[in-house]
């Protein structure tokens, strides 16, 4: 009898789901699970050792390490071989940051705004919401210094702001914080964002 399996933690949510090769195209498309597409987010994209990844996703370091052989043969095939590659996404769980400078009305959402707002959003209810104070705001601090380390620390998926700097741009992007380009949005419309 098939041991049960474990559910594993996830936390990364990509938003390019998928790929397609140019030129010739195999019919058959290669899938990677949730699991597969944390494991690679974890070890090829912040630079985490197995142990350190495994932690994180909550299962074993050998299971962890068959996670990440299996994600990095299907990326290698899907590359190396022409085939379609699809990230299977489940949004059922994701964390939003964005900075503005009032409390009531998130508009002109700009990396420096003063308050930094953090919406955690389960099964399209919005399940906690933090507000902190800026600190690349308040010490004058450029935000790539202070904004990613703070939002991998409270696990955020995607940043919305209507502008961005380069040097900003990469350390979300090098730690998985997907940027989202938005003027304004309102409590309504977080949960109903993807």
């Amino acid at each position: 009898m098939p041991r049960h399996k474990c559910r594993r933690a996830t936390s990364y949510q990509p938003l390019i789901t998928r790929f397609m090769p140019k030129g010739g195209v195999h019919e058959e498309a290669i899938t990677l699970i949730p699991e597969e597409i944390e494991a690679l987010y974890l070890m090829d994209l912040l630079g985490l050792y197995q142990e350190e990844a495994a932690t994180k996703m909550e299962v074993s370091r050998p299971t962890f390490a068959r996670i990440i052989k299996t994600a990095r043969q299907k990326v290698s095939l899907a590359l190396l071989c022409g085939h379609q590659l699809h990230l299977e996404v489940k949004r059922d769980r994701y964390v939003i940051a964005f900075c503005c400078d009032d409390k009531e009305h998130f508009e002109n959402l700009h990396p420096k705004g003063k308050y930094i707002f953090i919406f955690t959003v389960q099964d399209q209810t919005i399940e906690q919401t933090l507000c902190l104070d800026n600190p690349a705001h308040e010490k004058e601090v450029k935000p790539p210094l202070t904004l990613t380390p703070l939002f991998q620390e409270y696990n955020v998926n995607f940043f919305l702001t209507a502008t961005l700097g380069q040097g900003l741009k990469n350390t979300l992007a090098s730690g998985g914080i997907q940027v989202i380009s938005k003027e304004s949005i309102s409590e309504e419309e977080i949960p109903k964002l993807f």
